[in-house]
């Protein structure tokens, strides 16, 4: 069964940043982050999405 959801461990791999930085990127209000309880996630489509929306732009996190 594929995963719907990354936490910030997986962010941080994917994007290759540390697990702090992933934390900074899903406390982001533009970052389309789902907190169930304490956990905070991200839906796999729409950090796609997202990442795609990046890719013209160039941010420092």
């Amino acid at each position: 069964m594929n995963k719907l959801t990354y936490d910030a461990g997986e962010i941080a791999e994917i994007l290759g940043i540390s697990k702090s930085k992933a934390y900074d990127l899903l406390h982001r209000e533009d970052f389309p982050t789902l907190r169930i309880g304490k956990r905070l996630l991200v839906v796999r489509s729409k950090f796609d999405t997202w990442l795609e929306e990046q890719s013209g732009s160039c941010t420092v996190f």
